[in-house]
């Protein structure tokens, strides 16, 4: 998302891994990915997002951000990427002493987090106004969370230069937290923004493609 990050249409001609749901989720519109933790990646954060689709409903979000749904939303099913294959390693010569695996309570929650298409004007922090719709739906469930603390992370391609981009998202995360707290009064102190510029691509095999171009949503706890 340089002078792009979060600009421009959804780019429907995506090639490489899940092309066929990466195509469904990069239709024009407002994009959202729901993010179930697979590791670590670039930075220390979870692998990048699955396409879901164009318009995320407000049941999709809450599972996504909170890890539940209102009494009266439908079923959601969470989309998992493939688990890959486990590695074929040759046993060792002799017997080996291997630590006990750790038991349920020892095992991190998973981290609750949504990736959002919003388009902004060129080079600029003006969120577009057929991208608000999104963050109305984002605001409604944040509204519902009590306490809960949200981080807001920008993300751009790898077009321009690695200073322009991070300060571009930087800029267009803290717009996004400006409209959550001055459309929806979301206080400030559950929001925070950062910026990643194009050091987390969605798609690293394309840097320049525009499904890098991003907004992810963070549940940071109460």
């Amino acid at each position: 998302m340089h002078a792009g990050l979060f600009h421009g249409q959804c780019d429907t001609t995506v090639r490489g891994p899940n092309n066929a749901a990466m195509r469904l989720g990069l239709m024009l519109g407002a994009c959202v990915w729901l993010v179930l933790p697979l590791g670590a990646g670039a930075q220390g954060l979870p692998n990048p997002a699955m396409p879901m689709g164009p318009n995320p409903s407000e049941c999709e979000i809450q599972a996504a951000l909170l890890g539940t749904t209102g009494p009266n939303c439908p079923p959601v099913t969470m989309q998992r990427p493939a688990a890959p294959p486990p590695a074929t390693v040759a046993p060792p010569p002799g017997p080996v002493a291997l630590p006990p695996l750790p038991g349920p309570a020892a095992l991190p929650a998973p981290e609750l987090r949504a990736a959002f298409r919003v388009e902004f004007d060129f080079n600029s922090a003006r969120i577009k106004p057929e991208s608000r719709a999104i963050l109305d739906k984002v605001a409604a469930v944040m509204t519902t969370a009590g306490n809960t603390r949200f981080r807001i992370v920008g993300h751009t391609d790898a077009v321009g230069g690695d200073a322009a981009n991070l300060a571009l998202s930087r800029r267009r995360a803290a717009a996004v937290v400006g409209y959550l707290a001055s459309n929806h009064q979301i206080r400030r102190d559950r929001l925070e923004a950062s910026g990643m510029g194009a050091r987390d691509l969605l798609l690293p095999g394309e840097p320049k493609a525009a499904a890098n171009r991003r907004v992810e949503i963070v549940n940071l706890g109460g």
